[in-house]
């Protein structure tokens, strides 16, 4: 059994998600059948850092990725940055920090 505590939160639009330093351990998001993209920033607007960018397929669906190892570090907060409406959906599976 594992010691750590995995929480989620789930944003349908640009938004400051996860406050305080965290660990991504995985990303589940929804997309239309256009091909867009979506980036996880470090802070809690949209001109912090891309810590990782997700190019979404041009086929409509729900994809997951988990992260290997310990997951991404953000060291302030996670701000989840939508290219545009293609993207629906990106829920981020964390530990530490808080969800905003």
């Amino acid at each position: 059994m594992s010691n750590s505590n995995i929480q989620a939160v789930t944003e349908t639009g640009d938004a400051h998600a996860i406050a305080g330093r965290t660990r991504i351990a995985g990303i589940y998001y929804t997309c239309g059948a256009t091909a867009s993209s979506f980036s996880l920033k470090n802070g809690t607007t949209s001109g912090g850092t891309a810590l990782i960018t997700i190019n979404t397929p041009a086929a409509a669906g729900a994809y997951d990725i988990i992260l290997p190892d310990m997951g991404i570090v953000f060291s302030d907060a996670v701000f989840v940055d939508f290219a545009d409406a293609n993207v629906t959906s990106v829920t981020l599976l964390f530990y530490g920090g808080a969800a905003v």
